[in-house]
């Protein structure tokens, strides 16, 4: 149910940050693995769908009543995001990536 929750709440985010994107020849999107979240990155214009030129930004895991954020690593692999080890809530990861450092997620 949580997993739920947090990816309407992930894709309600998806949608503010492709508004101001607009012209930009890339979009986000919020793609569900098992009992993780990913939001990825589509590198073509006009294309809502999150089937096609995929790219992952961000990795968030529900675990232990909590969600943890992760960034891709240079071995391909998720790295802890060291900004934000732990959250209560998914409007906690949520405010986080508004203001990551220098956006480095997109």
């Amino acid at each position: 149910m949580e997993i739920k929750r947090a990816r309407k709440a992930l894709d309600a985010f998806c949608e503010r940050r492709n508004l101001g994107m607009r012209g930009l020849a890339k979009q986000l999107c919020c793609v569900q693995d098992g009992d993780d979240l990913l939001l990825m990155e589509t590198r073509l214009p006009g294309v809502p769908s999150c089937t096609k030129a995929l790219n992952p930004l961000v990795r968030v895991s529900y675990c232990d009543g909590g969600w943890k954020l992760f960034c891709p690593d240079q071995r391909g692999g998720w790295a802890p995001y060291p900004h934000l080890p732990y959250a209560n809530s998914i409007d906690t990861v949520i405010k986080e990536l508004e203001q990551a450092p220098l956006h480095i997620h997109w």
